[in-house]
């Protein structure tokens, strides 16, 4: 059998006297005479990327032409080794080696997959795309897919990691209605990776912002499935930070209004939703403007003026709640929203500042907002 000669192969590499050229011809061989054998390939496909490394190294970290052939062919071999019957990929146990008998298991393909498709993103990042990362026609869920999209959307960091995006959307879309969660893994990653983008203020045109924030609330869900349950893939705060970054940039998720009127605020249908809190926070920047902020020139009186107009309009708010029979609710949703403003979550569009309270007012505020405990 010609699978622990090419056992051998690799254990023998950078071993005193071995000759890389040989190694090489000699795994070749192996492949000619078993092009379909899975676990032949999985090696032949770990050697070219042994291979990769050292050209690789030898040119001070630039990677020539002949550099990229190895790797191109170690993506190919490894791809040969999934895509084959799964008869094949099944572990091999006591295959004679130099000295003892070797256990494989598809963590050696899994692992020279992995360190194959990073190569491939680097490559991509300095203006070299494999077909593979930018596909031109839909992509099945299968074989290494899952994996794949994994290794790729974890490197999307900065603006331009975007290069690296179409493999993952295409991922995610043809994964979007697998019935797994686990199949379903490109869909957190590109959610992840829009966020990332985001929160780190790479991407700044308001449009890109809003398809990004409005893609990764449906991926989000899309992962999470009818079940709704996080995972460590997407976690729960995970889901606090996008909650998070949609508010701070105003993005209007789902059907109906992204406001709606001072009217429907203190009803049992809108009371403490999402509408309802993005509705009042829009409706600061008739109140806390850069008077009231301490950005102009003005005197004091005329700022504490401003900013006791700013603390009478929430107690009016207040009052509106409670004579509606839902004290309860409106504080706590009069709280939301004016910690929502506070952190930055959701920012008034037509507001003429964006410095935040003073610690003391926001405080003073939500206690303001905040029942006080029945006598004992």
């Amino acid at each position: 059998m010609l699978l622990p000669r090419a056992v051998v192969v690799l254990q023998t590499v950078g071993q005193p006297g071995a000759s890389p050229a040989e190694q090489i011809a000699q795994m070749d061989s192996y492949a000619q005479s078993c092009p379909d054998h899975a676990w032949i390939n999985a090696l032949g496909g770990e050697l070219d990327v042994m291979v990769f490394k050292t050209i690789r190294a030898n040119n001070g970290g630039v990677i020539n032409q002949e550099a990229v052939s190895f790797l191109t062919r170690a993506f190919q071999r490894s791809t040969v080794f999934q895509e084959g019957p799964e008869e094949g990929r099944k572990p091999r146990y006591h295959v004679l080696g130099i000295n003892n008998a070797t256990h494989i298991d598809y963590s050696l393909a899994s692992n020279s997959r992995r360190a194959i498709i990073d190569s491939l993103a680097q490559l991509a990042l300095v203006g070299t795309v494999h077909p593979y990362l930018k596909p031109e026609l839909p992509v099945d869920c299968k074989g290494w897919l899952t994996s794949d999209a994994q290794t790729v959307g974890y490197k999307v960091s900065v603006a331009a990691d975007k290069v690296l995006l179409p493999f993952v959307e295409a991922a995610a879309d043809a994964c979007r209605n697998a019935p797994g969660q686990m199949d379903r893994l490109p869909l957190a990653v590109l959610a992840l990776a829009y966020m990332k983008l985001v929160d780190k203020a790479q991407i700044t045109d308001a449009s890109e912002i809003e398809r990004m924030l409005i893609a990764a609330r449906r991926n989000a869900d899309d992962f999470k499935g009818s079940s709704g349950h996080h995972s460590l893939l997407f976690s729960e705060s995970d889901e606090q930070r996008l909650k998070a970054l949609i508010r701070k940039h105003g993005v209007h998720i789902g059907e109906g209004p992204a406001t709606i009127d001072r009217s429907l605020w203190f009803t049992r249908d809108y009371i403490g939703s999402e509408v309802a809190i993005r509705s009042i926070v829009h409706s600061f920047s008739e109140y806390w403007t850069p008077l009231a902020a301490g950005e102009t020139d003005a005197s004091s009186e005329d700022v504490a003026r401003a900013r006791n107009q700013m603390t009478s309009y929430l107690l009016q708010l207040k009052r509106e709640g409670t004579e509606a029979g839902l004290k309860d609710e409106t504080e706590a949703m009069l709280r939301d929203a004016v910690t929502t403003f506070q952190k930055g979550e959701i920012r008034p569009p037509m507001a003429a500042t964006n410095t935040p309270m003073m610690p003391w007012l926001y405080d003073m505020i939500i206690r303001l907002l905040t029942p006080v405990p029945d006598a004992q």
